[in-house]
């Protein structure tokens, strides 16, 4: 009898087992939710951005253009990442250069950021009731004037950690104003401007929070200059603990230096890989502090072409950034990247000076030049994918990415073999260089220009071409090798066990077999009785 039961009810199990949906695969690091959370609003689609400099500067015109119009255009962006400071908002002129950007159709990601001494007695934090009431009226003022509807997201303030803006900002070791408990950085201090712009009611402020301001627009967070998970972890269990819901957190993945980022190098210049690393590692850091996974915006990142240390080859910048952009999205945790920046700036400094995907035209500095390399890559891969879901494949190990597309699947090869591209134009396949530098390649075609390349491939039967490989090394620039490498089992599935779907017929019978087992069961240990008393 014992045994009947113990099989019986093994039985039922199994089958309530296979019949629940498969468990998704979750990223180590996530923790228990906060108790009242809601859900963090996700933008509809990948942002594949640029950080432009429009609202702090007269548009810069060439033939015609300004420079967003070529960056949302010509480049293929979805949005820019403009800032108009908090002390810019008497100034109209920043207002005309970003309207340009809902004008061909991209989104902006807002900074809300910096002093303004109009409003503060010193310093640069908006650090009393008074000074935060100010800075939520000019968030409110600001996101008024561009349309919510073209907003990608807020991100409440730039580097907070590390520079704070006007009047010279307080330093990292310097103690915050409000609090001299608050740890280097002012996490607290941050939180808290964070909690007014949302709660506003908590500090009796008497004005519309943020989130009225802006329904349905996602309000970003973590507003550090790199890594720094002391910080994050102060601010993002600040706000868990304060109940505030937060829809985003950001990083700047920056790894040319120390920053933060296991495995960043100077000298030679960490690549792509260890930046996509350092975005799965915040995003679990993140997890871990909020208690809720929330996208990771990665709002700067970039390579110099500048000839000293740290910087990198043209050809190198524009094959990093293709396979960054990949890797990154390849995550499942980015909801947008934004190069830094489109046009190069005008620096002292040499290396701040080439991060730009357009250069400055020698004869005229104000206005825009040629393309770099990684324009032209950029280029290429936002038209290649832009009508794409997402892109699938283990974002650490793989050369072959698939992606899933309105007219069929797609698929990236980074560093693409004589042997695949072959496999791929003997299934009549059209192949793209994806640093948008030699012609498309159709079916007949020579495939030899495009060995060693980052290269899309478009076809209605895609061959298989090849298992998910590891990349055998990087190259000295920090840019993937072409040529075979070993083969890999495919995505991770962080432990998690996948369970199996059965068929509806089959499924049908096993829960009616549970049924009667139970049933046989109940008859026996209750001879036939009727229902069973509670005593």
């Amino acid at each position: 009898m014992g045994q009947t039961r113990y099989a019986a009810v093994v039985v039922c199990a199994l089958v309530v087992w296979c019949l629940l949906p498969s468990a998704p695969a979750v990223a180590t690091g996530s923790a228990a939710t906060p108790v009242t959370q809601t859900a963090p609003i996700r933008p509809a689609q990948f942002y594949m951005g640029v950080a432009s400099h429009l609202g702090d500067r007269k548009p810069r015109v060439s033939d015609g253009k300004l420079d967003g119009e070529i960056a949302l255009t010509v480049l293929g962006a979805t949005s820019l990442r403009d800032e108009a400071g908090w002390d810019m908002m008497d100034d109209p002129g920043w207002t005309d250069a970003l309207k340009l950007v809902p004008k061909n159709n991209g989104k902006i990601m807002m900074l809300l950021n910096y002093g303004n001494p109009k409003y503060q007695e010193g310093g640069a934090f908006p650090d009393t009731p008074g000074e935060r009431k100010a800075f939520l009226e000019y968030a409110r003022a600001l996101v008024a004037r561009i349309g919510p509807s073209n907003l990608a997201g807020l991100e409440v303030w730039n580097e907070w950690d590390v520079y704070m803006g006007w009047g010279g900002g307080l330093g990292w070791n310097d103690p915050c104003p409000s609090d001299p408990n608050d740890a280097p950085g002012c996490p607290n201090l941050y939180a808290q401007l964070v909690e007014s712009l949302i709660h506003p009611e908590r500090e009796g402020l008497g004005v519309p929070s943020l989130r009225q301001a802006a329904p349905g627009v996602p309000i970003v967070v973590n507003a550090i200059a790199a890594r720094n998970p002391p910080w994050t972890k102060a601010v993002m269990s600040r706000l868990r603990q304060r109940n505030v819901q937060v829809d985003g957190a950001v990083l700047h993945a920056y790894v040319h230096a120390g920053n933060g980022c296991p495995g960043s190098s100077r000298n030679p210049p960490a690549g792509a890989q260890v930046a996509a690393n350092c975005m799965r590692l915040v995003a679990d850091e993140v997890a871990t502090a909020y208690g809720q996974r929330i996208p990771i915006y990665v709002t700067e990142v970039g390579w110099s072409t500048f000839s000293g240390t740290g910087g990198v080859s043209e050809d190198a910048q524009a094959r990093i950034l293709v396979e960054m952009y990949v890797r990154g999205r390849a995550t499942g945790d980015t909801a947008g990247i934004w190069w830094y920046d489109l046009v190069e700036d005008r620096n002292n400094d040499p290396e701040e000076a080439h991060f730009g995907l357009i250069e400055r035209d020698p004869s005229d500095p104000i206005r825009p030049g040629r393309t770099k390399p990684a324009g032209h890559a950029f280029g290429a891969l936002a038209h290649f994918w832009a009508d794409c879901t997402s892109v699938e494949g283990a974002y650490k190990d793989n050369r072959v990415f698939t992606l899933p597309c309105p007219d069929g699947e797609r698929r990236i090869v980074l560093g693409a073999t004589k042997e695949e591209l072959d496999a791929s134009m003997a299934q009549g396949a059209v192949l793209v260089d994806l640093l948008g530098q030699k012609p498309d390649v159709e079916a007949g075609g020579d495939v030899a220009s495009l060995v060693g390349r980052p290269v899309g491939v478009i076809a209605d039967l895609l061959p298989e071409i090849g298992e998910p490989a590891v990349l055998e090394a990087d190259g000295p620039d920090g840019t993937v090798v072409g040529g075979p490498a070993k083969s890999s089992a495919g995505p991770p599935s962080h432990g998690v066990i996948r369970r199996f779907w059965l068929p509806a017929s089959i499924a049908a019978a096993a829960a009616l077999a549970c049924g009667a087992a139970g049933f046989v069961l109940w008859r026996r240990r209750h001879g036939g009785r009727g229902a069973h008393r509670r005593a």
